[in-house]
């Protein structure tokens, strides 16, 4: 057996699984988990609608590139989304669909780290526990920075030495960050592409929650539009991980998308074709409506501004 499986922590929601167990809500009461992060409100029908429409599909083996369609839907959003000029996202080179951002997460680290390098993988702390799994797994050493409240619970980036740096291979951030919400800024994220410029190290940029935020007028910003930003028209060592689970409230149906450094795309696509899994046609069609259309996303952030309110107010 691989002697990494070892050092794996029990995974979060099965070891909250074991502490709930045997414990009963009061029959007068319907419970709310808090646990997960699902949603409570229904998944949009244009979502459910092409993904009934294109069942016929299920008699056809899917590429692991994806449709041409999809990616070109992708390619639009991101550009329209975080002000990325169109020409500089190839949808041939720079994009691949994956059935959610989790595995992709995981096996990103497993397609990047040279294990034979004393590699480290540097994340958030608090953290989505597959940064650590995906670490450990790669034959890496996780390293964590931490999140704390005098620095607006994002990590202090500054006070990581060169050695550190050195080391690291790969550098795991989350914005808007889960747990915390926080949110790095445009400045933040054009110093680590610095960073990881000087230090050579790739940027996972874990954006699945870039689409819930309070202010119309003011979305998270994205490593790519960073880079963008600071000339980097290539994206060279960014990579960002987008999903449909919160910004469509469609955590069911596995599906999202990876973006940035084409060489770097290119090598996680080659490990793809032995690891990963295709995405079905069927929700491959499920989303390109889904990233096609921007209504049904702004009218999901008005619910959770209702949510978010209600809450407030107990």
């Amino acid at each position: 057996m691989n002697p990494a499986l070892g050092l794996l922590q029990p995974y979060p929601f099965e070891r909250l699984a074991a502490l709930k167990q045997g414990v009963e809500p009061p029959q007068d009461l319907d419970p709310i988990a808090l646990s997960i992060g699902e949603p409570r409100h229904p998944t949009p029908a244009l979502i459910a609608d092409a993904l009934i429409a294109h069942l016929h599909t299920l008699s056809v083996y899917p590429s692991t590139r994806g449709m041409p369609a999809l990616r070109r839907a992708i390619a639009d959003w991101l550009s329209a989304r975080f002000s990325v000029p169109r020409e500089t996202i190839d949808p041939e080179r720079q994009i691949l669909p994956v059935n959610g951002t989790r595995e992709a997460l995981f096996a990103f680290a497993q397609a990047v780290v040279d294990r034979d390098r004393d590699p480290l993988v540097l994340m958030p702390n608090p953290f989505y526990q597959i940064y650590e799994g995906a670490a450990l797994l790669s034959g890496a050493e996780p390293g964590f920075l931490a999140c704390l409240p005098e620095n607006g619970f994002v990590p202090d980036f500054e006070r990581v030495d060169a050695a550190t740096w050195d080391r690291c291979q790969l550098l795991y951030i989350c914005s808007p960050g889960n747990p915390t919400g926080a949110v790095l800024d445009l400045a933040v994220l054009t110093r680590l592409i610095e960073l990881a410029e000087i230090h050579d190290f790739v940027i996972a940029s874990d954006e699945c929650y870039a689409e819930l935020f309070p202010d119309e007028s003011s979305p998270p910003p994205g490593l790519l539009q960073a880079a963008a930003v600071m000339g980097n028209p290539g994206f060279e060592r960014c990579v960002v991980f987008h999903s449909l689970s919160k910004r469509s409230n469609a955590p069911g149906l596995r599906s999202g998308f990876v973006a940035g450094d084409a060489s770097v795309i290119e090598r996680f696509f080659a490990y793809r074709t032995y690891h990963g899994c295709a995405m079905p046609p069927a929700s491959q069609h499920a989303s390109l409506a889904a990233w096609s259309d921007e209504g049904h996303v702004r009218a999901n952030r008005d619910l959770y501004r209702e949510k978010f309110a209600a809450v407030q107010e107990i």
